[in-house]
């Protein structure tokens, strides 16, 4: 790890654990690996943590096919490397979802269900998500637009019905410090076709408006951050 990593991500992702009580000593620790850069930028983060800090946790990884069939030989190789577990799920729903209204919703809310169960069935108590500050912003205008509601998610829930925490590490991590550190770093990307739905949804539409402000505004993700710490999350 480079020196100046601390100041440029890492420390963010210590404060954010820190606040929010996201890992603790003895966690067992899913994370969800999609094949694009945050997850795996997630992984690359929470090893760097694990490795220089007093917590003493587990991580492994899952990457859930929904019949993309993306490559992952890559990324597995990697995880080995660095000796984090590796594990597959194959679901097969991409035909279903595409027939939905809503293909985004459906196939996140199953995703999420398979990661549950699976959880449960592993052994694990809290599941990360590779969700950054950009992430938050987009959320946040997302509901302000099409719901007329001040909302977005929080870095630590409580799942009451499967009795796990979902946690987001990289709620203080920007968008572009993450694509800059996967390619500095070379870590290894999914190889194959996206989702056929990757560059449709209202949330793209949503990211180019925030690019569009940050023109203007450079600050413009943190004021949000701080706009929502300030209220209360909600």
């Amino acid at each position: 790890m480079k020196k100046w990593y601390n100041k440029l991500f890492l420390n963010d992702i210590r404060s954010a654990v820190e606040k929010y009580g996201l890992i603790e000593n003895g966690d067992n620790v899913l994370v969800g690996l999609s094949g694009g850069k945050d997850s795996v930028f997630l992984i690359y983060a929470l090893n760097l943590l694990r490795e220089r800090s007093y917590l003493n946790f587990n991580i492994s990884a899952i990457h859930i096919d929904i019949g993309i069939n993306l490559d992952m030989t890559s990324a597995e190789d990697y995880l080995n490397f660095i000796g984090i577990p590796y594990l597959y799920e194959n679901i097969n729903i991409l035909d279903t979802i595409l027939n939905e209204k809503n293909p985004c919703y459906f196939c996140s809310k199953i995703k999420r269900g398979t990661m549950a169960r699976i959880s449960k069935e592993k052994g694990f108590n809290k599941i990360a998500y590779g969700h950054h500050l950009t992430d938050l912003v987009n959320t946040f205008l997302l509901n302000i637009i099409y719901t007329g509601k001040l909302h977005t998610f929080k870095p630590n829930t409580y799942n009451s019905k499967h009795d796990l925490y979902l946690i987001r590490p990289l709620v203080y991590v920007k968008e572009e410090i993450i694509e800059k550190i996967v390619i500095d770093e070379k870590l290894p990307l999914g190889m194959g076709k996206l989702c056929p739905e990757d560059s449709k949804n209202k949330r793209y539409e949503i990211r180019l408006l925030i690019d569009s402000i940050k023109e203007k505004y450079p600050d413009f993700e943190e004021k949000v951050l701080n706009a929502i710490e300030n209220e209360g999350w909600k």
